[in-house]
């Protein structure tokens, strides 16, 4: 009984993962095939997990340890355009690789439909959401078949 609900909760945690990480990695790539691309900047970075402040600096000390900070960037809504919209990161930078500096130019994708939904468009942050998606198959596995 125990190896169930075991099970159940690998599995579970699982489909969070694919959730969570899944989806952003899917859209980034979907919309950099066929959707909008155009250059952004890093504006700041959200001072915490639930804070909707945004500060300065992009790393911050939570519990006495370095943590970094999900990047806030600006970019024109088409290719040379003046209007413009600020979007915050739905990845965290969970590590060092995908760091950003204020005022780093990025690569911003949208769906040109809903400009809103935006996305960073970089190797660190797509590389830190497939580990983690292997991390979710990998719980899967040990959530459905129970043997490492």
């Amino acid at each position: 009984m125990l190896k169930l609900i075991f099970r159940i909760l690998l599995t579970g945690l699982a489909i969070f993962i694919f959730y969570s990480f899944g989806i952003g990695l899917g859209k980034t790539v979907w919309y950099r095939m066929n959707g909008t691309v155009v250059e952004g900047r890093v504006s700041g970075f959200l001072a915490g997990r639930n804070s909707p402040s945004v500060q300065m600096e992009p790393t911050g000390v939570r519990n006495g340890k370095l943590k970094a900070r999900r990047p806030v960037y600006t970019y024109p809504v088409a290719e040379n355009a003046t209007d413009s919209l600020t979007s915050r990161s739905g990845v965290g930078t969970l590590f060092t690789f995908s760091q950003f500096s204020l005022n780093e130019r990025v690569t911003v994708v949208f769906d040109p439909d809903n400009p809103g939904d935006s996305y960073i468009f970089s190797g660190g942050l797509l590389l830190s959401s497939l580990l983690l998606i292997l991390f979710g198959l990998y719980v899967l596995y040990m959530g459905v078949v129970g043997k490492s």
